[in-house]
């Protein structure tokens, strides 16, 4: 299957990266239904900056999880957004749907989201599971804050 990307989509093309099979970390990708096509059922907003709803993206479902990551350490409500979303993530996992979680840069937040999942997923400590993020996504998770939250997952 073939992919069109209008000119307005080049200018902004994904950039995502298969962290564990089905679930994918990367920037906010182009609005319509490039997503869709690229065989993503869920779309996952972890930038507070970027909420999009299923409008802006056909055929997929959107998981909206407003994260800051500008500074400040993360706050147990944070936390808790970031837990409730990666435990959602998971559950589409297991349900075989390809799911892309996204943040402006495609780095920390996430990434604090895919590491939730994946320990969801298969139990695998969270010191593991930032290795396993790294491995696949060089730069990732460089927000102490949300890598100490993330060791927490034991």
């Amino acid at each position: 299957m073939s992919l069109i990307i209008t000119p307005a989509e080049a200018a902004h093309k994904l950039t995502a990266t298969e962290i564990w099979p089905h679930l994918w970390q990367g920037g906010v990708p182009p609005k319509g239904e490039g997503a869709r096509r690229a065989g993503f059922g869920v779309v996952v907003f972890c930038a507070k900056e970027h909420q999009y709803t299923s409008r802006d993206y056909p055929g997929a479902a959107v998981i909206r999880a407003p994260l800051d990551d500008s500074g400040p350490p993360i706050t147990e409500l944070e936390w808790t957004i970031a837990q409730a979303a990666g435990i959602e993530v998971a559950k589409r996992l297991r349900a075989g749907t390809k799911c892309l979680v996204t943040c402006a840069q495609g780095i920390n937040r996430s990434g604090l989201v895919n590491a939730v999942a994946i320990y969801d997923l298969t139990g695998i400590p969270g010191n593991r599971v930032i290795d396993i993020i790294r491995s696949r996504r060089p730069g990732a998770l460089g927000n102490k804050s949300f890598v100490e939250k993330i060791r927490t997952l034991r």
